[in-house]
């Protein structure tokens, strides 16, 4: 009935395939725009596959604060995202959120060992700060972190409302430095670097932030009823009810601006507006947080400017001018400019100034200060003019996002390393090659388009009443959806031995995509940048001389398989039955879940990452193994993937007919849920058991009458 394999040649030819197969992956575009270069293809990979405790595990291999990242990421990876030229963005900031909450992430505990005797002052705990300690830890250095604040964390816990990250995420992540053995002692102003050397410390690490706002320069601005951004949400986060009256207006277009207008209304504001003296195309705000606002209440006045303010603490005349656009400025933005005669007041109660921070750097410190009062450094070492110590975060940059602050921290770590072990330190190179290039208009026209899935909210009347969190998590079913809409560029398929090509086209004909091309001298080429890694060309070309650029999805399925068949014969059950089954439509809530748990008895499932990547010789195998039937199934209108159901179908007869060469009949191999059409393939599987069970039985039968 079947033709034995040994164990050693099975291993044997899988260490072949691992030696010949190196993996040729390119860096996906999203990788490189996040200043940390997480794996993102890898972890939204696993998330669609259902393997959520795998992708946290990838998550917190690259981000030392994966909770806090998942809400307050600004998610430059998504603006770099491929397949925002197709549709939309993949939500990867959201799906690192589920993969956090589902995945346990305040349940893990962080350890390191101290290895070095060098020790190592950090002067700050914003997520510059608490990055660099992390890694430090890492690295086995004693760290310590001196906070003048009550509660370390900087402007994680007084710069961003509650509603954006919750407290409790940023004590978890706190009281996991501490068990990792960094020492934080808040309430500790540090006034001189010197006296940190004379208390034994190697090497400072200055990490201060920008608190200090920026002055409007405008009359009457000193007025008692004028509180700016960054005082204004310091008090509301420590705990503080600030007395602001009934109408609020807030002056800026930036992230605190908006954070500074919600959390008004939260404090019952009953009429909060912005003035941003540019228009909505020009505003540096996240756009999410902005439609939040205006859903919750907030009004926006674009391209108006606060110029004189008088009045007392309990009323306000603010008088402000309407201002036209005009050439650009330094920035890139076009320069406002005041309309003559266009003068209006605003009666308010409260104004609040949030047009930008700057650091404030104490003078002992004798570090160079520069522009905006940042502080200087190199920016390959992050060294200042003092020997021994660092700086960075938004003290060095002005004002940053979250997850670039926590790049610095790590790099501070890294030459803070350098130093103590008395290295040069050296720029690092990227190994990798990256994916570049735009996708072709017919390439993206063959991409199946699939709605984004955006993470639920409260709704606005809800929001306004207090600082629970906004976004809620995904359900298990959104989440898998989500991720499967990944493209995972810099995964397709190349041609690795040329001189096997015959140029038969095969893979021209097959491809879904359109990508493969007859280059002028007559060579086939597949451009890395439109591969969208189906395998579907893997699989046909006759020469076998295309692969996949990691290996990885063709060698699993041989290891899976040989797991199997190695299962399968401990349990000794008859009729052995293999199902090579599209693994992200088998678990969560997958077309193929049912199939999943309601195998039976003599049923072995191979987990594949798509079943076009099953080839006719992963079939033959199965049935060399010792399998009676094997199945195919895959996930039907699930499938990302076009024309997949045409060449597995096209494969399966193949197989079919070199069966009935062998005298084993065809309806031994079926194919299940390849199409909307097919019945459910929970009762398509029993059918085929009954059909591979009468046929084992018959064989049976004729053994005992041959005998």
């Amino acid at each position: 009935m079947y033709l034995p394999v040994s164990d050693n040649i099975q291993n044997n030819q899988v260490n072949r395939m691992k030696e010949s197969s190196p993996d040729h992956s390119l860096m996906p575009p999203c990788q490189v725009a996040c200043p940390l270069h997480m794996d993102i293809r890898e972890y939204v990979d696993l998330v669609a596959q259902g393997k959520i405790m795998e992708a946290l595990q990838v998550i917190r291999n690259d981000n030392p604060f994966p909770s806090i990242c998942a809400y307050v990421c600004n998610q430059p990876c998504e603006e770099a995202c491929r397949r925002r030229q197709v549709d939309k963005p993949v939500a990867i900031r959201a799906l690192k959120r589920f993969a956090v909450e589902f995945g346990g992430d305040r349940m893990i505990q962080a350890k390191a060992k101290t290895t070095h005797s060098e020790r190592v002052a950090i002067v700050g705990s914003g997520p510059a700060g608490l990055a660099a300690a992390y890694y430090l830890r890492k690295l086995g250095y004693p760290a310590t972190i001196f906070e003048a604040d009550s509660e370390p964390g900087g402007m994680l816990r007084v710069g961003i409302p509650e509603y954006r990250l919750p407290r409790e995420v940023l004590d978890t992540e706190v009281q996991r430095l501490i068990q990792m053995g960094v020492e934080i002692r808040i309430n500790t102003r540090v006034v001189s670097l010197d006296l940190l050397f004379d208390m034994g410390y190697q090497a400072i690490f200055v990490a201060i932030g920008a608190h200090q706002s920026l002055r409007m320069g405008i009359e009457g601005e000193d007025n008692s009823g004028v509180i700016d951004g960054a005082t204004f949400l310091r008090e509301v986060n420590l705990g503080l009810k600030p007395s602001l009256g009934k109408r609020v207006a807030v002056v800026g277009g930036g992230n605190v601006a908006i954070d500074a207008a919600r959390t008004a209304l939260r404090l019952r504001a009953r009429k909060v507006s912005i003035l941003y003296r540019r228009s909505q195309a020009e505003m540096p705000a996240d756009h999410v947080e902005v439609e939040q606002a205006l859903e919750e209440g907030v009004k926006i006045q674009f391209q108006v400017a606060p110029i004189r303010i008088k009045g007392g603490s309990k009323q306000l005349s603010v008088t402000c001018v309407r201002m036209e656009l005009g050439e650009p400025d330094a920035s890139g933005r076009s320069r406002p400019v005041p309309i003559k005669g266009s003068e209006f007041n605003e009666e308010l109660d409260t104004l609040i100034s949030a047009i930008g921070q700057a650091p404030q750097t104490p003078g002992d410190f004798h570090v160079r200060v520069g522009k905006d009062s940042t502080i200087q450094v190199d920016p390959v070492t992050l060294t200042t003019n003092r020997l021994g110590v660092f700086a960075g975060g938004d003290a060095v940059t002005g004002p940053a996002t979250v997850v670039e602050t926590l790049a610095t921290g790590r790099l501070a770590a890294s030459r803070i390393d350098d130093y103590l072990q008395h290295r040069y330190p050296v720029t690092s190179k990227e190994e990798r090659e990256t994916l570049t290039g735009d996708l072709l208009p017919e390439t993206i026209e063959m991409i199946r388009k699939t709605e984004r899935l955006e993470p639920p909210i409260l709704p606005p009347e809800a929001r306004a009443k207090g600082f629970e969190p906004v976004e809620l998590v995904y359900d298990w079913e959104s989440a898998i959806n989500e991720a499967r809409r990944c493209l995972r560029c810099g995964m397709g398929a190349e041609i690795l031995f040329q001189d096997k090509c015959a140029t038969c086209l095969t893979c021209l004909r097959v491809c879904p995509y359109h990508v493969p091309y007859l280059d002028d001298s007559g060579t086939i080429q597949i451009p890395a940048e439109q591969c969208q890694a189906c395998g579907i060309c893997v699989a046909e070309c006759p020469a076998k001389a295309i692969v996949l650029r990691n290996p990885y999805d063709r060698r699993h399925i041989t290891e899976e398989l040989d797991y199997v068949v190695k299962s399968a014969a401990q349990s000794k059950s008859k009729p052995l039955i293999i199902g090579f089954c599209c693994q992200y439509g088998l678990f969560g809530t997958g077309t193929l879940a049912g199939l999943w748990r309601g195998a039976k008895t003599g049923i072995w499932i191979v987990p594949v990452l798509c079943v076009a990547k099953v080839e006719a010789e992963h079939i033959l195998r199965a049935y060399e193994m010792g399998a009676e039937g094997v199945f195919i199934a895959g996930c039907g209108e699930q499938c990302t993937r076009e024309n997949t159901a045409f060449w597995i179908r096209q494969r399966v007869e193949k197989v079919r007919r070199t069966l009935s060469q062998i005298g084993l009949e065809p309806e031994r191999l079926e194919t299940f849920n390849l199409a909307a059409t097919d019945e459910d393939p929970v009762k398509a599987l029993d059918k085929f058991t009954e059909k591979i069970g009468g046929l084992h039985l018959i064989s049976v039968i004729m053994q005992e009458v041959k005998k």
